[in-house]
């Protein structure tokens, strides 16, 4: 079988890399960073998504398990103040570590490829337009939230910024939402296996009195305390409603860059693993896999209207209709559940393994 070269030892990167391995092809992996686990800066982090890790552990060839993939226990949601809690498995929701220690996602993937082969080459950046023309046909690009890649393939992308924080924490699995003035987005705190994560982010800049807003909240409600937090900067594919892609010239795009995140919520953890597997299979039957990509991002559309309509709106309306959805949620959610469950279907591949 012929050799692939993947760009990316991410999550959509790593996948990609165990699918091609095991369909017999000879893999070699550039990775920007000396490590795995993306960029040492932000990780370890913790993130949270809908998934249902049995059905997407057969998908992607990789077994979905504790300490890797964990069920969330509890999602309080503070919406301008006031708080919501929804029991974890109403939404699906799942944490996933994210970095280089033992009990990351990365670093199980990571090990299932080197046991099925696969090279890796470490502190290798691929910056240009350049830098991506020397590359083979079919090399697989998976490199995440940074803005050389989406320069030099002329894909579209929006900027975010924010603030980061890390800090050892004991506690079963939870994540916390905070829509509030501070943040045309949301925030969000997460934890598992003794780390906790923060970000605030927007599309545009944080101010640090904003930020210093809730990092009091986060002390006085839930109790986690960040000694620092950290500036940061990236970009995604949520510009254009048409954004999902799988191919750019001779390359295959995969992760971020192939713009299977949800617009909305920007999960990113089962979008890059499904993307991953997509990308393999495009090496060998580009056609199957575009139609498979396809029909995964059918419903993105819907989420990306959202997104620019909840934009659209002041921060009253956006407290009121909040208020009224989550309120409703709590105390009629026999009564809501299947609309949530078709709501969770314009998540790229959510429940259509």
């Amino acid at each position: 079988m012929a050799e692939v070269t993947i760009v990316g030892a991410g999550l959509a990167g790593l996948v990609a890399a165990v699918n091609c391995a095991a369909a017999g092809h000879q893999v070699r992996v550039l990775e920007k960073f000396e490590r795995i686990g993306g960029d040492p800066y932000i990780r370890p982090a913790v993130d949270v998504t809908p998934m249902d890790p049995e059905r997407l552990g057969r998908f992607i060839g990789v077994e979905l398990k504790p300490p890797y993939v964990v069920p969330t226990e509890e999602f309080p949601i503070y919406v301008y103040g006031k708080p919501h809690v929804i029991p974890g498995w109403q939404l699906y929701l799942h944490s996933v570590e994210r970095g280089p220690r033992s009990t990351s996602i990365d670093t199980l993937l990571y090990e299932t490829a080197l046991a099925k082969g696969v090279e890796f080459e470490f502190g290798v950046s691929m910056d240009s337009q350049g830098d991506f023309a020397q590359l083979p046909p079919d090399t697989i690009v998976a490199t995440g939230l940074h803005v050389e890649p989406f320069l030099s393939l002329k894909r579209p992308y929006v900027e975010v910024y924010g603030f980061i924080g890390k800090t050892h924490y004991k506690g079963p699995p939870n994540i916390r939402g905070f829509f509030d003035r501070y943040s045309r987005y949301y925030n969000y705190c997460a934890n598992m296996n003794g780390v906790a994560f923060a970000l605030a982010f927007d599309a545009r800049p944080v101010p640090t009195s904003l930020r210093d807003t809730w990092d009091r909240q986060l002390r006085q409600w839930e109790g986690v305390e960040f000694e620092e937090w950290l500036p940061h900067e990236g970009v995604v594919a949520t510009k254009k409603m048409s954004d999902p892609c799988l191919f750019a010239g001779n390359k295959i795009l995969a992760g971020t860059l192939a713009g299977m995140q949800d617009p909305f919520f920007l999960f990113g953890v089962q979008s890059s693993l499904v993307s991953g597997k997509i990308a393999a299979m495009a090496v060998d039957d580009k056609e199957r896999a575009w139609r498979l990509f396809h029909a995964f991002t059918s419903a993105r559309k819907y989420s990306w209207l959202y997104k620019k309509f909840f934009d659209a709106q002041p921060h009253f309306v956006r407290n009121l209709g909040l208020r009224l959805g989550f309120g409703l949620y709590v105390k009629q959610r026999r009564l809501l559940q299947p609309a949530i469950d078709v709501a969770l279907k314009s998540l790229p591949g959510f429940g259509r393994y």
